[in-house]
C-alpha cells in the first residue's frame, strides 16, 4: 500500500472508467497542474505527479507489492485498472517543491519499514538521522492517517499532513497519528529533489495509444471470458439435459419396460436443453399419452410421480 497524505482535495472518489484519462491529464498539464492523482483498486494503487503541468513521475504497486511497475509500464497498469471499473481517482494540489518530494519519497530506499512506533526508541532514531546525515522522510502512520517529515542532511525540513500543500514547520504527532493505535513508522533515504530534472512523459509520448491499447486488451480479453462463460454453460446445459434424458428413461424401463424407454426419447423431443417447467409439463402429458398403449393408471402415475420427485431432487 502506498502511505500518502491527502493535499488540498480538486476532486475525490472518482470512478476514472467513466473518464477519459488522457483527456482529462491534458487538462491538467495545460493548466500547469502541480500535485498527484491516486487511483486505488483492489489490484494496486498508482501514483501520478504532476509539476507545474509536467506529468513527471508515475508509479503502480500491486496490492501484495509483488509487482512495482514506473513510468509508462505504470501508466498502462494504472489506465487497466481504471478502464476495469473498480478503482476510485482522487486528486490533489500540491506546492511544486512538496510534489518533488513526494516523487523523491515514493522512488526511496527503506532504511526502516512497518516498524511499531511503541516499539522504538525514538530520540535514538532521531539522533541516528542527525548523525548520519540522512536525506529522507520519516513517514508515520495509522489507520487513515499519514504524516510526512522530510530530512536535507539530517535537519529536518517540516511536515505535510492532511488538507496541506506545503510542508510545514509544526505538526502535533502526540495529538494526532502518532497517539493512535497501531502506529507505524517508515523511513526512507531519498535522493535531494532540489538535484532532480525529470522529463515530461506527457511531452515524451502520446498517452492516447496507451489508454486505446489497453481498452482493446482488456475488451478483447473481457470478450474471450464472456465466450468461455457461455461454452461452459452450454457445455453444463448439455451435460444436464443428457443426464436428466437418462434418469426418465431409466424409471420409464422401471415401470413400463422397454416401450416405456422408446416413447420417453420420442416425448422428451419437447424439451430444451434449458429444461424450463412448461416444457417438462407438455413431456409428462405427451408420455401419459402414450404410455397408456401398453400400461394401466397405475402404473403410469407411479412412473411420472417418480419422474417429478428425482427432478425435484436435481434442481
Amino acid at each position: 500500500m502506498i502511505f500518502l497524505p491527502r493535499g488540498i482535495p480538486v476532486r475525490e472518489k472518482v470512478n476514472p472508467a467513466r473518464i477519459n484519462l488522457p483527456e482529462a491529464m491534458g487538462k491538467l498539464r495545460s493548466g500547469s497542474f502541480t500535485g498527484y492523482l491516486r487511483f486505488d483498486s483492489s489490484a494496486g494503487t498508482g501514483v501520478v505527479i504532476f509539476e507545474r503541468g509536467k506529468l513527471v513521475s508515475a508509479l503502480y504497486i500491486s496490492a501484495d507489492e509483488s509487482e512495482r511497475l514506473i513510468a509508462y509500464d505504470a501508466i498502462a497498469r494504472t489506465f487497466e485498472v481504471s478502464i476495469l471499473g473498480n478503482a476510485t481517482l482522487n486528486i490533489f494540489r500540491l506546492a511544486p517543491e512538496l510534489a518533488m518530494g513526494i516523487h523523491t519519497l515514493l522512488h526511496g530506499h527503506y532504511l526502516y519499514r512497518g516498524q511499531d512506533l511503541q516499539l522504538v526508541n525514538i530520540e535514538g532514531l532521531l539522533r541516528r538521522i542527525k548523525d548520519e546525515q540522512i536525506n529522507g522522510c520519516l513517514r508515520v502512520y495509522a489507520e487513515e492517517k499519514v504524516v510526512l517529515i522530510f530530512y536535507d542532511q539530517g535537519n529536518a525540513l517540516g511536515f505535510f499532513h492532511d488538507g496541506t500543500d506545503d510542508i510545514v514547520n509544526t505538526a502535533d504527532l502526540s495529538k494526532s497519528v502518532a497517539r493512535l493505535s497501531g502506529a507505524k513508522f517508515d523511513l526512507l533515504e531519498t535522493a535531494y529533489a532540489r538535484d532532480l530534472v525529470l522529463a515530461d512523459l506527457m511531452a515524451s509520448a502520446d498517452l492516447g495509444p496507451i489508454w486505446q491499447r489497453a481498452r482493446k486488451l482488456l475488451l478483447e480479453d473481457r470478450r474471450k471470458r464472456e465466450e468461455q462463460a457461455i461454452r461452459s454453460l452450454e457445455e453444463g446445459q448439455e451435460l444436464r439435459y443428457q443426464h436428466t434424458r437418462m434418469l426418465l428413461k431409466t424409471i420409464a424401463g422401471n415401470h413400463i419396460g422397454k416401450f416405456g424407454v422408446s416413447q420417453v426419447d420420442k416425448a422428451f423431443s419437447l424439451v430444451g436443453p434449458e429444461l424450463r417447467a412448461e416444457e417438462l409439463a407438455n413431456f409428462y402429458l405427451e408420455l401419459h399419452r402414450l404410455a397408456k398403449l401398453v400400461a394401466g393408471p397405475k402404473k403410469i402415475n407411479a412412473m411420472l410421480d417418480e419422474m417429478k420427485h428425482q427432478l425435484s431432487l436435481t434442481d
